[in-house]
């Protein structure tokens, strides 16, 4: 949705641009006007009875990348042989926000009681970099954002009752100048400030290796005549999309029964509510929860007509204005389903790729009418890419111009 332009405004934004100093709510970081990034101090490492330390984290996906062929059983890879590797994975975290009664709508889950303790942001954090915590089920490192001790939006700022769930939400948000520098070092803060210029929420940078020739057993097509040695061994990719997204009242899988709406501090023991992002979703070959990984469409924008493709090729979202239904190549033509490694349930063996939309509307008119291209769908998939403590899905309150 690379058309879009998007206008971020919160209190915290608005005093930084009044000159007055800021303190994060129960987090210890302040913010200083001194430059174009705030300055920021994780919490104390202290355990704190009857509170929520938020920490935040891209798992091994973000850190490590997606090897091909998988690392392990069960790792997420690419289907038609390529292995990621991330340089850069920059988000935003607008606020971090707890409500009363999760489960207030039963039917609906972005409907939640009244705010009661909030913590203010915006964090600036590249999840490419490994935090100095061990992320939940030891799957990647995790940084801490913020401490919330108490119920600050609520008169008197009482603690939290142990007896009773809250609704936990928080917002990924456009980059902007005035937020907080987590770990963002001197190539990444160049990044994040083009990424604020363009007005994007979310920025993928890394490179995409050919390894398909590595599985086994060895790569198959729907076509024999289709020449995939055009493509480039190579791929950087540098991708920026205008994603901000309120993730709402997010599902818990370490409350009982599993799934249940919301957190619960302890009074022996402090919370943590990691903020998980799963990268492999703006990947994923259809709108569908785990679909298969694939890259080829994307590589295919860099094939040459004949012999063999370049070393190295880069890909920005300007090369990805492409059919759903029928993405072609850069000669124009349609490009065959390719599987490499595992045989697979169901694996195709004729057609060429079109991309599942399921039951979002497609329109060339993008929108709120529907998805207009490749970019839309990415987009789309990645407004869903947030999670509660792994794999806790959240409402997508999506804040730009999408249907829903």
């Amino acid at each position: 949705m690379s058309c879009y332009r998007f206008v971020v405004t919160s209190f915290a934004l608005a005093l930084a641009a009044c000159g007055a100093p800021i303190t994060t709510t129960d987090a210890g970081p302040t913010r200083s006007d001194g430059g174009f990034f705030a300055d920021f101090t994780p919490p104390p490492t202290a355990a704190v009875n009857n509170s929520l330390l938020v920490t935040i984290t891209g798992e091994t996906s973000a850190t490590e990348g997606n090897p091909f062929p998988p690392a392990s059983s069960g790792a997420p890879y690419f289907l038609d042989g390529w292995e990621l590797s991330y340089q850069h994975v920059l988000v935003t975290i607008g606020t971090v926000s707890v409500s009363d009664n999760p489960d207030l709508n039963p039917n609906d889950q972005a409907v939640t009681g009244a705010l009661v303790a909030q913590a203010d942001g915006p964090w600036a954090v590249d999840l490419a970099q490994p935090g100095p915590l061990d992320a939940k089920e030891q799957n990647g490192k995790a940084f801490a954002l913020a401490r919330i001790v108490k119920q600050n939006q609520k008169s008197g700022a009482p603690a939290f009752d142990v007896s009773a769930k809250y609704a936990f939400g928080y917002s990924l948000v456009t980059a902007a100048e005035g937020a907080l520098n987590v770990n963002l070092d001197a190539d990444a803060q160049r990044a994040y400030r083009a990424m604020a210029q363009s007005g994007a929420s979310v920025l993928l940078q890394g490179t995409a290796t050919w390894k398909g020739d590595l599985g086994t057993p060895a790569c198959r097509a729907t076509s024999t005549t289709y020449d995939f040695g055009r493509f480039p061994k190579a791929v950087k990719f540098s991708l920026a999309f205008k994603a901000p997204v309120n993730f709402k009242n997010c599902a818990n899988p370490e409350l009982s029964p599993i799934g249940s709406r919301g957190v619960q501090t302890s009074t022996n023991a402090q919370t943590s509510a990691q903020l998980t992002f799963h990268l492999d979703h703006p990947f994923w070959e259809s709108l569908a929860e785990d679909a298969p990984l694939r890259f080829d469409v994307i590589a295919a924008r860099k094939s040459v007509a004949t012999g063999p493709g370049a070393a190295s090729a880069e890909v920005t979202v300007d090369d990805l204005g492409l059919d759903l239904y029928a993405p072609k190549d850069a000669q124009n033509a349609a490009i065959p389903w390719r599987t490499c490694g595992p045989a697979q349930a169901g694996e195709r063996t004729a057609g060429t790729v079109s991309l599942d939309p399921v039951n979002v509307p497609v329109n060339p008119a993008g929108g709120a009418t529907g998805l207009k291209d490749l970019v839309d769908y990415m987009t789309w998939n990645l407004s869903t890419f947030g999670h509660l403590n792994n794999d806790g899905l959240c409402f997508p309150d999506r804040q730009y111009p999408s249907p829903r």
